[in-house]
């Protein structure tokens, strides 16, 4: 029982240290992060990182996550920073809700102004993530 507190204990410390920006600045910086990194640097097998983790959640100053929230993979910005995909999505919402009702943008169109902010990423990819945020498309957000 002993083991498993401090093994939580340990991978909870490793990703506070790695996601320092995300805590303090909110989800638009969150890093992009993989279990095998943490396994790897708490010296544990990554199965033992998914179980430890599984159902857990953590206080932050951004409000209580499920832990699995810290691990996803990411994509290059113009800058030459990792943006993680929990901030592309983010940043997708933040565009739709901006948007003209009357004249709602197409997914090519969110794609272009993802691009302007650096963001370059597909337009299917676009679509996955309009659909996880349960945004609909263009057509249906159109109001009269």
């Amino acid at each position: 029982m002993h083991q498993r507190q401090n093994t939580i204990e340990r991978i909870a410390t490793e990703i506070v240290q790695r996601q320092d920006g995300f805590l303090r600045h909110g989800v638009q910086h969150l890093k992009p992060m993989k279990m095998q990194d943490i396994a790897d640097t708490v010296h544990v097998h990554i199965s033992t990182v998914s179980r430890a983790i599984s159902g857990k959640y953590i206080q932050t100053p951004q409000g209580i996550f499920d832990m699995k929230r810290f691990f996803s993979g990411g994509t290059m910005s113009d800058a030459g920073d990792m943006v993680s995909q929990q901030a592309v999505k983010d940043t997708l919402k933040k565009i739709v809700d901006a948007e003209d009702r009357n004249n709602p943008l197409s997914d090519d169109d969110l794609v272009e102004e993802l691009s302007k902010r650096g963001v370059h990423i597909a337009r299917r990819t676009v679509t996955k993530y309009r659909k996880a945020l349960g945004i609909d498309s263009s057509s249906r957000r159109r109001q009269f």
